[in-house]
Formats: structure tokens, sequence, C-alpha cells
């Protein structure tokens, strides 16, 4: 069991480290998709067919233009979502931080959403759901 836990984790290490990259000008289309990262199949929110999404690349002073796509389709509950930047200051752009009901409302399905702002510094920074982007379709 201690064997295959290590395993696992250097397992998602090793994709994580060779995830799909993306430059500061690109289209993230958020799905719904049966995955098994460790194995035991389950639901999921995936970004652009794949779990964990796309690493974003941009040097300081790049400009953002991520068109974010909701694709989540749900047989019970269609819903919406939004994109939250961690790390990214947002000045004078705080409508583009993502967090619903906050600074931004939900993309809706079906819909998309352009997210247009400045990297203001250098460094790996990551980005989350801050709506309701929970798996619940069978």
């Amino acid at each position: 069991m201690f064997l295959r836990s290590h395993l696992l984790c250097l397992i998602s290490l090793a994709t994580a480290a060779f995830a799909a990259k993306v430059g500061p000008t690109s289209t993230l289309n958020i799905a719904n998709k049966n995955i098994a990262p460790d194995g035991f199949s389950r639901p999921a929110s995936i970004i652009n067919d794949i779990h964990p999404g796309p690493v974003i690349m941009a040097k300081k002073g790049d400009r953002f233009k991520l068109n974010v796509v909701n694709k989540l389709a749900d047989p019970r509950q269609l819903r919406g979502t939004t994109i939250h930047w961690h790390g990214m200051l947002q000045k004078g752009t705080n409508f583009m931080d993502g967090v619903d009901g906050v600074t931004q409302c939900p993309i809706a399905p079906n819909d998309s959403f352009l997210y247009s702002f400045n990297a203001d510094e250098a460094g790996t920074y990551w980005y989350h759901s801050h709506f309701r982007n929970y798996p619940s379709f069978p």
C-alpha cells in the first residue's frame, strides 16, 4: 500500500510537470468528464480536455486574454462558473478577478467570458473556479 500511494503521487507529479501549456492569449473550455487520477473513476471538471488544466505561461508585462467557455453539461442541472486567478493583483481590473457574486456574475452554460488583464509580476500562479464547479453528474 505504501509503495502504491508513492507511485501514484509520482505519476501525478509527472503528469503535472508535462501538462499542456497555453499562452496568455488562449481559450479555456471547461467541461465534465469521468476521470481516474488515482485509479478510481469519478466525475470531474476538466479544462481543454485534460486534468489538471493547462499551465498558462506568461512573462512580466504580458497581457492576458483568456476566453473561458462554459461547456459544463450536467443532465440534472446546468450551472454557471467563473475562474479566479490566484496571485494576479488585478490593478485596475478587479472585475476580472473571477469571484462570483463579488467581482463577476457566473458565466452561463454554453456561454463565454473574456478575461483580460496584465501580468504585473513574474512568477508561477494558479487558477480555479469560484462558483459551484463541483461535478454532480452520474
